[in-house]
């Protein structure tokens, strides 16, 4: 089983290689629901042995991001439950190898941006999924239900930006499951609301913060990222949008074009041909 499952990864990385792509990214939903019946530290060292041989079959330009998630589908054990399992194991792999944080995979009220930031000052973070959650692996759109966590870790990356002089080189992507949403609406929505908390995290004032900081100056220091976060930034990413020839309404435009009806109509006529008749 472990080599198919190997052998399924190096797979991949052959077709990451054919299409220029970069990235390779991981997840495990190995575990197991009832305590006694599996080795965890076997199992451990199994993951570690599978990781380092997939990078070693990676070439020079491409990355491993190793994700991790607390439990589901697994309840009583996931081989890769939390970042510091996912960092103890990209370290192992190799020198190519980071975290991927998805902001679905964690437990009720844990600190993302603390993780976040650790990964950072550890030239270990590699990749977002973004999403929403209320409660597990909800897989919500982002920021509809906890913007300023989307926002404060949006901060910290900054933050490290501005304080170190270097670009973060982090792959962000979209982790989701629109399906109550129309799934273009939604999509629309996310990369709406991703460049409006970007835009506000932009705003807040490091060098004023580094003093807050150092001073202790606790209220003063909150208010400089509660400050960025109440800027209404949808007037000046609208003017941008229209300086590069962009609707300054997405959704709108989306749904003025009649994109969605026209490509239901044709790939339900589609469908319909493909449907088999019998006399």
């Amino acid at each position: 089983m472990r080599k198919e499952a190997l052998d399924h990864i190096l797979s991949s990385i052959e077709i990451q290689r054919r299409l220029g792509s970069r990235d390779l990214s991981l997840w495990f939903a190995d575990g197991s629901n009832y305590p006694g019946t599996q080795n965890i530290r076997h199992r451990r060292r199994w993951f570690a042995e599978g990781l380092r041989t997939a990078h070693e079959h990676m070439a020079a330009g491409q990355r491993m991001l190793v994700e991790y998630k607390p439990f589901e589908p697994a309840f009583y054990h996931t081989d890769i439950a939390d970042w510091g399992m996912a960092l103890l194991l990209a370290q192992a792999a190799g020198p190519n190898a980071r975290v991927l944080v998805d902001t679905g995979h964690h437990y009720q009220a844990q600190n993302i941006e603390q993780i976040v930031a650790w990964l950072l000052d550890l030239d270990m973070l590699g990749g977002f999924h973004f999403n929403d959650r209320r409660y597990a692996d909800d897989d919500l759109t982002m920021g509809s239900i906890d913007p300023y966590q989307a926002f404060r870790i949006f901060h910290e990356i900054l933050h490290f930006e501005w304080e170190t002089g270097k670009r973060a080189d982090i792959a962000y992507m979209i982790d989701q499951s629109h399906n109550l949403k129309g799934k273009i609406e939604a999509m629309i929505q996310t990369v709406t609301t991703a460049m409006e908390l970007y835009a506000k995290a932009s705003l807040v004032d490091h060098e004023k913060l580094a003093d807050c900081q150092t001073r202790c100056a606790l209220v003063d220091a909150e208010s400089c990222l509660k400050d960025a976060f109440s800027t209404d930034v949808r007037p000046a990413i609208r003017e941008w949008a229209e300086s590069k020839g962009l609707p300054a309404d997405p959704m709108d435009a989306f749904r003025q074009s009649g994109y969605l009806e026209r490509i239901t109509s044709e790939r339900g006529a589609k469908n319909m041909a493909a449907i088999s008749s019998y006399a």
